[in-house]
């Protein structure tokens, strides 16, 4: 009997409109020494040509397949995440590679911790030397920028594409915010994830390749990233972790941005009133 009979990992791809990326991804977790219980994918793409390649590629690699809810990133991997039948989750994009041994470093890191969250770094194709431990993925600043705390037992940071998850995060319906469909949300969920009693690690035995040269953010007005960054900052500092400090740093930094035209006054109320209005479950 296997070491791992227990864990059933699922992959959890989100895709949308690069069905050559998908295929590289896909081709690249099956030359893996270990392959996990399913791969499914939610495909966001909007064009039937690109839609059909994308069933062709997942039926080829034995992957379930779904077309996705078209409402942006998040709600994206909120919709793969419930399609999701393993004791575990490991989100992916379609833009990723990996390392020899990469799915058996993680299935260890389960092994030993079932029950926490562990985010993996990354690294990008140009990246000369791919050493480990990999840059540690960061976890949310009052000021609204992503940090490497100091104390890594206190630490609540989010790889949005790299991070396992095990199930009952699905099952206690704590998911990622659906406001914005892109932006710095992933910040958000890795600091209401930490509220909610759920333990982050940082997995440092592995890594993977993210090969980042095309995005779908670029579709988004840059003031919808704006908004989504003061909304993480609101729910942090306001909720998450409420304090006199984490306040004032927050203020501070929404003002002064004011000041130097980074913000409108509308972009910072709008985002207020979504945290206002967002249930934060």
């Amino acid at each position: 009997m296997s070491a791992f009979s227990t864990i059933k990992l699922s992959i959890a791809i989100v895709t949308r409109n690069r069905p050559d990326s998908l295929f590289e991804t896909l081709q690249s977790l099956s030359k893996q020494d270990m392959q996990p219980y399913e791969i499914v994918i939610s495909d966001d793409s909007n064009q039937e040509d690109l839609i059909t390649q994308n069933k062709k590629i997942a039926k080829k690699f034995k992957a379930l397949y779904f077309k996705g809810p078209q409402k942006g990133l998040y709600a994206n991997r909120n919709f793969v995440a419930r399609k999701c039948s393993g004791t575990h989750f490991r989100t992916m994009d379609d833009d990723h590679y990996f390392p020899k041994g990469h799915l058996l470093k993680c299935l260890k890191a389960i092994q030993n911790e079932p029950k926490t969250i562990w985010t993996i770094g990354e690294y990008y194709p140009t990246s000369k030397d791919k050493k480990l431990p990999p840059p540690i993925p960061g976890q949310l600043h009052p000021r609204g920028f992503s940090i490497i705390p100091a104390d890594m037992n206190e630490y609540f940071g989010i790889s949005c594409g790299g991070t396992i998850y095990p199930s009952e995060v699905v099952k206690e319906q704590v998911f990622n915010c659906e406001i914005y469909k892109f932006g710095s949300i992933f910040l958000e969920y890795g600091a209401r994830l930490k509220k909610k009693g759920f333990q982050i690690k940082f997995l440092p035995d592995t890594y993977f390749i993210h090969n980042d040269s095309e995005t779908t953010a670029s579709e988004i007005p840059d003031k919808k990233l704006r908004e989504a960054r003061l909304f993480s900052m609101f729910c942090f500092s306001f909720d998450y972790q409420k304090t006199i400090k984490n306040q004032a740093q927050t203020l501070a930094q929404i003002t002064y941005d004011i000041l130097i035209g980074r913000y409108s006054f509308q972009e910072v109320i709008r985002a207020y009133q979504n945290y206002k209005l967002y249930p934060k479950n």
